[in-house]
């Protein structure tokens, strides 16, 4: 019982860094152009 409570808690702790590691390495991507323009669709050809 303690061997697996052990592995649940190892588990546990190495998704928790997991996701504090992602989110303090993600850095998004500043939007390029004016973001506040709405372009039109293109046309489409005839399906």
């Amino acid at each position: 019982m303690l061997n697996s409570n052990l592995i649940k808690a190892i588990v546990a702790i190495a998704i928790i860094a997991g996701g504090i590691y992602v989110i303090m390495i993600d850095e998004p991507a500043t939007p390029t152009g004016d973001i506040n323009s709405i372009q039109p669709l293109p046309e489409q050809d005839e399906p």
